[in-house]
């Protein structure tokens, strides 16, 4: 989704040139299937300081005949955006051309451009500014059914939540809605969503946020979308309904650290559709000896599809169902070649099983193995949350100094010399006593960690 806000001095002019990029943006029926979408927020220029979002701003030829360097102060009020002139072609030259450059244009576009020109620039453009914080899109995808998908999307997205992250579940299943049902989020069907589908409605952040409902009435950080309406796995088969999925979950991760998308219900080629534009992979399998193949080969077809700086996870799910070792899982069966992989197993848990319509989601049980899964490629922590490894750097140096000080009393009382040889600070108590440390994790996903003295 590439958002464009349209600056000109009057609204007639900017009604010409809104007409002029729908039609650069949508010159065929055709073309609405295969080009980028495009926002278009019309404004004038007292209202552009309150737009920082915008992805490209679009000033006007009106606004430039009259005042171009009024073009300097949109620049300081949006430095970290695109900036592109539309002249008008009886008045371009290289002088204009020049002297916009000197105010903060980053490029133009004459009014008899055409479409392919329209989008070339704006999308280079796009690559060399800075853009604004965004989520992970997190698909948790399997080689074939009964494994335990919706059961670790619904876990996933609550481990988000609990870590202080906003997370937004997608249930893709039209026919049975599965995850939205178990999860008692109504309607169980999004009428919004299918109209973005049809394009019937430009898909935007808020038409986006539309189809969203929270799972919790006190909690808008944790939400779910719910299927489209239709009953029929046919409403994705079509290219236009594959790429407009792909815009709403574009606009959704601007808003929420983590878009968790339950690829139970999608057709192949929606599938891959989806593989090609998320961040993460959470491929779940089981132990079931007689899907080895299936799993093996399902890895191999994931990864030609997934972006080469995307992250892989495999999880084994304890289901019950069949015998295979974990290591021989780990190290024949999910694996792909030249790429790296990270193996998380849950194991079996029956409460955690029971949490259809229950009201919570298997995360209750199973937040120590959740945790493995619940952090951003780069080592960062979703907003609100610490890293791990910050939080065990600060317990090993507290226990340090717990360990002194229990070590200088206990000499102290004994008035012995018997620990002096002791090397960089890590010290033999007197009476075998022993400091350890006893981590727990609760529900809420907080690392707590208390000195506990052995002897």
């Amino acid at each position: 989704m590439i958002e464009l806000g349209i600056v000109d001095l009057r609204a007639e002019s900017r009604r010409r040139v809104t007409a002029l990029v729908e039609r650069w943006a949508w010159p065929t029926p055709d073309g609405r299937h295969s080009l980028p979408r495009v926002s278009v927020h019309s404004l004038s220029p007292e209202e552009v300081r309150f737009h920082g979002s915008l992805d490209a701003c679009l000033i006007g030829p009106e606004l430039i005949a009259c005042d171009a360097a009024y073009v300097s102060t949109i620049r300081a009020q949006l430095p970290d955006k695109i900036l592109v002139a539309i002249l008008d072609s009886r008045s371009y030259s290289f002088g204009l051309v020049e002297q916009l450059g000197r105010l903060g244009i980053d490029d133009v576009l004459v009014d008899s451009a055409t479409s392919d020109e329209f989008f070339r620039r704006i999308l280079l453009l796009r690559k060399r500014i800075k853009t604004h914080k965004r989520g992970r899109i997190i698909l948790v995808d399997s080689a074939r059914g009964g494994v335990g998908r919706t059961w670790m999307a619904a876990a996933i997205a609550e481990g988000w939540y609990a870590k202080g992250g906003s997370v937004c579940v997608v249930d893709c299943d039209v026919v049975s809605q599965d995850l939205t049902r178990f999860l008692q989020v109504r309607p169980y069907v999004s009428e919004s969503l299918k109209l973005l589908l049809d394009q019937q409605r430009v898909v935007t952040a808020e038409t986006a946020s539309d189809c969203t409902r929270p799972i919790w009435d006190d909690e808008p950080r944790f939400v779910c979308m719910a299927p489209p309406s239709g009953g029929d796995e046919s409403v994705w088969a079509g290219v236009g309904a594959q790429r407009a999925m792909v815009s709403v979950l574009e606009a959704l991760v601007l808003k929420y650290d983590a878009v968790v998308v339950d690829t139970s219900g999608l057709l192949t080629v929606a599938r891959n559709a989806l593989l090609n534009v998320c961040e993460e992979v959470i491929f779940v399998i089981n132990r079931d000896t007689s899907a080895a193949y299936a799993n093996r080969q399902g890895l191999s077809l994931l990864a030609g599809l997934v972006r080469h700086d995307a992250r892989v996870s495999v999880l084994i799910n304890d289901t019950g169902v069949g015998s295979a070792p974990v290591s021989l899982l780990r190290d024949q069966v999910a694996i792909i070649a030249s790429r790296k992989v990270s193996h998380v197993v849950i194991p079996r848990c029956p409460q955690a099983m029971a949490w259809v319509c229950s009201g919570y989601t298997p995360y209750r049980f199973l937040g120590r193995s959740i945790h493995a899964l619940v952090s951003f490629a780069d080592g960062s922590c979703p907003s609100g949350a610490r890293p791990i490894a910050r939080i065990w750097e600060c317990v090993r140096r507290r226990a340090g100094q717990l360990c002194r000080g229990v070590w200088l009393r206990v000499r102290k009382s004994s008035g012995s010399d018997a620990s002096k040889s002791v090397e960089g600070g890590t010290r033999a108590l007197p009476g075998r006593a022993l400091l350890a440390l006893s981590p727990s994790v609760p529900d809420q996903g907080e690392l707590v960690s208390k000195p506990v003295v052995l002897g």
